[in-house]
């Protein structure tokens, strides 16, 4: 009987002492990680990128659950892309910003990076589909909300505004013959900026930026409008958008104007 119970005494010491090995393996781990990490840090704020990505590849080796790892590795893979322009990095960036998103879906820099990425590469739809993605995550401010609008509104009217340019006639009054088989995703890209621009605005009455883009995208509206009256009207309505623009950047700027200098050190 005392032999049995040593040797089951002695089975539950060796368990213990191979999960306290194993834990101190995993917290020398993360030490070690961290190390790399902050090396790692370092080494991108110099723009030492090749280095900084060996240094976190080697952190997220040693701690592959940490979020914040794997964060900087995405983040230097994508600023070696801004510096070289080779799309493979963007790629790598961006494999590395989804894998943390499924593991994560909350992470706001995931989800924005994402966006930013797919925009670089050419990609609209994908863009646009993970700009409204941010839409979504917890704690968005509405005046978080109102700038993810505007910058879809003005990435509509852009769309628009590139097609018309192709055919333009005149600007006073606008004008622009587009052929008729390209009128109706013209009218779409005008629809969604419309719709996006004054989101924006009902969230930030004040937002001068989405007013301007607003008046523009009233005046794409009138260069394929076939009908003067209705031409005229949509110039009007550009005109009285454009005067509110005008006059939010000018209390704007009355404001800055009152506020005291920065304290000098």
């Amino acid at each position: 009987m005392k032999k049995n119970t040593r040797t089951w005494l002695g089975a539950i010491f060796l368990v213990a002492a191979v999960g306290m090995s194993a834990q101190g393996c995993g917290y020398i781990g993360k030490i070690k990680a961290k190390d790399r990490l902050n090396k790692g840090a370092s080494a991108y704020n110099r723009g030492e990128y090749d280095d900084a990505l060996k240094l976190l590849k080697e952190a997220m080796e040693l701690d592959p659950d940490s979020e914040q790892v794997k964060l900087f590795y995405a983040a230097t893979l994508y600023a070696k892309y801004s510096l070289s322009g080779e799309e493979t990095f963007a790629r790598e960036a961006l494999a590395e910003y989804e894998q943390i998103h499924q593991g994560d879906p909350a992470n706001a820099d995931a989800v924005a990076y994402i966006a930013v990425i797919y925009g670089n590469l050419g990609d609209k739809e994908k863009q646009r589909e993970w700009t409204l993605k941010r839409l979504e995550l917890p704690g968005v401010t509405d005046r978080s909300k109102a700038e993810i609008y505007y910058t879809l509104g003005q990435g509509y009217f852009g769309d628009s505004f590139e097609l018309t340019q192709k055919y333009r006639v005149t600007d006073d009054p606008p004008a622009a013959n587009v052929p008729e088989d390209q009128l109706t995703p013209l009218r779409e890209a005008q629809r969604r900026a419309m719709e996006y621009l004054n989101q924006a605005i009902a969230l930030d009455p004040e937002y001068a930026d989405a007013y301007t883009y607003l008046n523009l995208t009233y005046r794409e509206q009138a260069k394929i409008e076939k009908d003067l009256s209705a031409k005229k009207a949509l110039v009007k309505q550009a005109d009285e958008v454009r005067a509110n623009a005008i006059e939010l950047n000018k209390l704007k700027a009355e404001q800055k104007a009152k506020e005291p200098p920065p304290a000098t050190p």
